[in-house]
């Protein structure tokens, strides 16, 4: 028995940057909807103690690219899963 150790080797490969690439976009669209949340007087972030759940005002652009973000991470995901269910192909 033969095994081919460059697909493995592939297989693993695409895996680990699908991941990673996902990972790096849900933090992205974390990191859009933190965008313009409360400033203090200085002009440094406030403590967390000092903010309320949601005391800060979102710019559209980075809502809307958060959003972006987080649908193409959930496109990724699901195409994972019709990738690993052969029902899903027929």
């Amino acid at each position: 028995m033969d095994i081919d150790f460059g697909a493995i080797w592939t297989v693993a490969w695409v895996g680990f940057v699908a991941a990673v690439g996902v990972v790096l976009l849900y933090t992205l669209g974390l990191r859009l909807l933190g965008t313009g949340q409360p400033v203090d007087a200085g002009g440094e972030r406030t403590q967390y103690a000092e903010e309320t759940p949601r005391s800060g005002h979102t710019p559209l652009p980075a809502l809307v690219g958060a959003w972006t973000c987080f649908a193409v991470c959930g496109a990724a995901v699901l195409f994972g899963i019709w990738l690993t269910i052969p029902a899903f192909h027929r």
